[in-house]
């Protein structure tokens, strides 16, 4: 299986708003990172799934370098690895079933055709 199609369609200026926007999201209240991915394909149809991914572990890692390990805020970090994670397995899924792009907004068909995860967390 060869995954085709990998999508790096974006500036590093995008890449930095996503980054924010996850961040902000991260603490914007407790249950910030539930509707966070879910957004972020909503508002970046455009973004390569791995964009989405490099954003999440970039604002995860943003989080860990400004708070000690003992700061509850840390918790947030390991969400967004979460995040990350979750949808680079449904990259993976993407790949092995066929017929999907490599897009954010293929990402949603994907979510609403094979795993509402996402769609209902």
């Amino acid at each position: 299986m060869v995954l085709a199609n990998v999508a790096w369609t974006m500036t590093f200026e995008q890449l930095d708003q996503i980054t924010h926007y996850a961040i902000e999201t991260l603490f914007g209240n407790d249950d910030g990172w539930r509707s966070l991915t879910r957004d972020l394909v909503h508002l970046w149809p455009d973004a390569g799934i791995l964009e989405i991914c490099f954003a999440l572990v970039v604002a995860a890692s943003a989080v860990e370098s400004n708070f000690n390990a003992n700061s509850p805020s840390r918790a947030q970090s390991a969400q967004a690895y979460r995040l990350a994670a979750l949808v680079s397995a449904d990259l993976y899924a993407m790949a092995a079933i066929g017929g999907y792009g490599s897009r954010a907004r293929d990402l949603a068909s994907y979510w609403r055709d094979h795993d509402s995860y996402f769609l209902t967390l």
